[in-house]
């Protein structure tokens, strides 16, 4: 009886023809509707830091920024995140890797932790038109797992009134 390899193996011919997918930090689907600071190196950019956004189009996921009236698509090799100051950035961020990616989150405060530094940060519920609503949960994660959204001066002011009391309250823990 001849040996054959087992069937949970791949052959050579099945992972030499098996499309190779960019692992790149903005091509999630939970990612798509957020609008990101991200830093662009490439083409016309250099150390340029635009908002961008996912879209998918004909089963395509692609990275856009609006130039005036347009939508420019931008090669996913050029774009990296622009991750927050855990001891400055009090704005709008998106979690952009692991299980929680895509939601939004405000940072209440930051400790260290064995040479680390982790941001204690605040789930937010946010609709078009509509403030934003505390959704209860807490998370505690690492900058690069988080992106800096974009948001006008008036939304940052009232995601800064809303989250006073709750970072007045960890303060004194």
């Amino acid at each position: 009886m001849p040996f054959s390899p087992p069937s949970s193996v791949a052959s050579t011919s099945q992972v030499t023809n098996s499309p190779q997918v960019p692992t790149h930090f903005f091509f999630n689907r939970c990612l798509i509707g957020a609008t990101l600071k991200v830093v662009v190196n490439g083409g016309e950019y250099k150390d340029k830091e635009l908002d961008a956004y996912l879209v998918e189009a004909n089963g395509q996921l692609v990275i856009r920024h609006n130039y005036y009236r347009s939508s420019i698509p931008l090669q996913h090799d050029w774009v990296t995140a622009k991750h927050p100051c855990p001891q400055r950035d009090k704005g709008l961020l998106v979690v952009i890797k692991g299980e929680h990616c895509g939601k939004y989150v405000r940072r209440i405060r930051h400790r260290n932790k064995d040479k680390q530094v982790i941001m204690i940060l605040a789930v937010i519920q946010r609709e078009s038109g509509v403030a934003d609503v505390l959704s209860g949960e807490h998370l505690e994660l690492c900058p690069e797992f988080l992106c800096v959204a974009s948001e006008t001066k008036e939304e940052k002011a009232l995601g800064n009134a809303l989250l006073a009391s709750l970072r007045q309250q960890f303060q004194t823990k």
